[in-house]
């Protein structure tokens, strides 16, 4: 992904996934906000104040589409939403994100391995990475539980409040 670089307080950046499905159209949408989030991570390879451990205070808002509810006329079932949350949680509840060439990464995994951090080893510890992580992670959940009949089609990726990155499944309006 390319870098983007923000100035100020309040940041936003839209993005759109070049594999996203196309073709399907939607006549029921569902948002779900995921929040509660708190992880730490490390971008070694910033030359500012990044390079140290840092928390962030994540939030994660899904659309959910579909063309049909199911038969209670849901979008989707608390079952699915429970799968969604835990699998997020198990990612950015209390933990801490270590990328893959981090030159330090031995000794996180000490600290790992004596249950001081509990660790994930990312490509890449961004948000945006983190936004593609959870719209991977969440498609392949609701194709599985829905049978192909729901798909995610936005998220929107918060950290501490104040930046947001949006991931679409749907063609960006050209503004040009």
């Amino acid at each position: 992904m390319p870098e983007i670089a923000f100035a100020g307080p309040a940041q936003t950046a839209t993005m759109h996934r070049d594999d996203a499905p196309v073709g399907r159209t939607a006549q029921f949408h569902l948002r779900k906000r995921f929040g509660g989030l708190n992880c730490c991570r490390r971008s070694w390879s910033d030359n500012g104040k990044r390079l140290f451990l840092h928390g962030y205070a994540l939030s994660f808002e899904i659309e959910f589409a579909c063309a049909e509810t199911e038969s209670g006329d849901q979008v989707l079932g608390a079952e699915c939403l429970a799968d969604i949350r835990a699998a997020l949680q198990g990612q950015y509840a209390h933990t801490t994100l270590i990328t893959a060439n981090d030159p330090q990464r031995d000794l996180f995994e000490l600290l790992a391995e004596r249950d001081l951090v509990d660790m994930r080893i990312v490509d890449s510890a961004g948000l945006e990475a983190s936004a593609a992580w959870v719209f991977e992670t969440v498609e392949k959940i609701v194709a599985r539980a829905t049978e192909g009949r729901v798909w995610v089609s936005r998220i929107d990726a918060q950290e501490s409040g104040s930046r947001v990155l949006t991931l679409t499944a749907l063609p960006v309006k050209d503004w040009t």
